[in-house]
């Protein structure tokens, strides 16, 4: 399969599980007016590719950025696969928020920067079961592939341990910045709508869980789930991109 990595360049085509955690922890939080303008402008410009939309949105102080780690501690990582330039892999421990799933996959991207190849992060997802749609490689399917399993798991390694020890520079450094990569805008799917819905977190900052309804081929109604962080910066409500998760 593909990667979720992928879903920067066009909204594909089934989005049937939300992202579930745990039972809510209390009472449910509300979500600012404010914040659930920007929350719905973000989506919607992720739907159609806008990058310059989706930059004036996110953060600019590394630590709002990236925020604390959801992990507890350095958690199991599992079965590494590449496939090209995509590569993911599992990761299972305890998440310093007890509103998270405890398990999720890691998607990276292979880059090249000055001249030096290298695996990057580009984003993480929890959930309790990975749906069937969801287009993440599930093997390394040639002798090349296999041999960057091991540099897939040390990079996913390196990375979990900045943000464990709240070294956001570092953090940053190995960081694929998918929302700086330009996009062509998708000529057959558009969103329509999105449900919002503020979910309780011990994490800094406001998570959301939503549903957003799209199109295909202007006809073809379909649903995609998902949750991010939301954080003020500046007295202006901004999204993470890394913990992003567009769920299909």
């Amino acid at each position: 399969m593909k990667t979720l990595a992928r879903a920067g360049k066009v909204l594909p085509a089934l989005a049937l599980s939300l992202l579930a955690g745990p039972a809510a922890l209390g009472a449910a939080p509300v979500l600012p007016p404010e914040a659930a303008k920007v929350a719905r402008a973000f989506l919607f410009a992720f739907a159609r590719n806008d990058r310059d939309a989706i930059q004036s949105m996110i953060p600019t102080d590394l630590a709002n950025l990236y925020g604390p780690t959801p992990f507890a501690r350095m958690p199991y990582l599992s079965k590494p696969r590449a496939d090209g330039r995509v590569g993911a892999l599992d990761f299972e421990g305890k998440m310093s928020d007890p509103g998270l799933p405890g398990k999720g996959t890691i998607v990276l991207r292979f880059v090249e920067e000055d001249g030096v190849k290298a695996w990057r992060v580009r984003q993480i997802y929890w959930y309790e079961k990975l749906p069937p749609e969801a287009e993440i490689p599930d093997k390394s399917p040639t002798s090349a592939d296999r041999r960057q399993e091991p540099n897939l798991r040390e990079a996913a390694k390196e990375f979990i341990h900045y943000w464990l020890a709240i070294d956001y520079r570092q953090m940053d450094r190995l960081v694929f910045h998918w929302w700086e990569v330009d996009r062509k805008p998708p000529k057959w799917v558009n969103m329509t709508d999105a449900d919002l819905e503020a979910r309780p977190t011990t994490l800094s900052g406001s998570r959301v869980d939503f549903v957003a309804t799209l199109k295909v081929l202007r006809v073809v109604p379909k649903t995609v789930c998902g949750t991010f962080w939301l954080v003020q910066e500046n007295g202006a409500w901004r999204v993470r991109p890394l913990t992003f998760a567009f769920l299909f």
